[in-house]
């Protein structure tokens, strides 16, 4: 085409017929620019398919990478609440002295534990590698990176520097001490029930342990219903791209 119009120019300027010829070189100027816009247009729609293709990937692998996060979440939760009502078994028969019976022997197998959430981050790691400008909804991008840059970050340093701590620091020493742990979790029973039920400092771990099992759950619940909105968030995302 441009070739076309450039035997017309050259054969307008051999005539002499200037003002054509100008039209008609105005016109290829204009044949070319168009034609850039164009390629130019059209490598923008091509990056920015790319881009949403890669978007709603990423989504996806998120969406499954919060659901085993909920999975393990709620598997924490059950542990923390089945010590926590350790404690308090334990508790009551120390504080009450009643004599010792082998339903106490899971009770006392459960005085110590801490949980750790495993936190599935290969999408939210690509993300930031990517840029958080990825992900288009405002608010989404919101959800995404205050769950994982804000509340995964406390959970964490919650799990390390309270629970494992108490239960590392405090409480094991004396439960190993103190207690025949017959199988960790299943069976454990008292070296002398006597001194155990006069033991305040032992009797003091065990309440402190009863509050910090109902906090750790408490934590659970909350990033529970936290991950279960991101993921209706990415859900109603996802079916409003389609």
């Amino acid at each position: 085409m441009i070739r076309f119009f450039r035997t017309i120019r050259q054969g307008l300027l051999a005539q002499g017929r200037i003002a054509r010829y100008l039209t008609y070189a105005v016109g290829e100027i204009i044949l070319v620019v168009i034609g850039i816009f164009l390629a130019l247009q059209l490598n923008n729609w091509n990056n920015d398919r790319k881009r949403t293709e890669q978007e709603l990937g990423l989504l996806v692998e998120m969406r499954q990478n919060l659901v085993n996060d909920l999975e393990d979440c709620r598997d924490n939760i059950a542990s923390q609440e089945r010590w926590g009502r350790a404690q308090v078994a334990v508790l009551e028969q120390l504080e009450q002295r009643m004599p010792f019976h082998d339903s106490l022997r899971f009770h006392y197998a459960n005085l110590v534990g801490a949980t750790t959430l495993t936190m599935n981050t290969s999408a939210y790691d690509n993300l930031k590698s990517i840029g958080f400008d990825l992900i288009r909804n405002d608010s989404l991008r919101g959800a995404i990176t205050g769950l994982y840059s804000e509340r995964y970050r406390f959970v964490a340093m919650t799990e390390s520097q309270f629970d494992v701590h108490l239960q590392m620091v405090d409480l094991a020493p004396q439960v190993y001490n103190k207690l025949v742990v017959d199988t960790v979790w299943k069976s454990a029973t008292p070296l002398d029930l006597d001194a155990l039920m006069n033991d305040d400092g032992f009797k003091g771990v065990l309440r402190m342990n009863r509050f910090t099992k109902g906090f750790m759950a408490q934590i659970y619940w909350n990033i529970e219903v936290q991950i279960q909105e991101l993921i209706a968030l990415i859900d109603k995302e996802l079916e409003a791209r389609r």
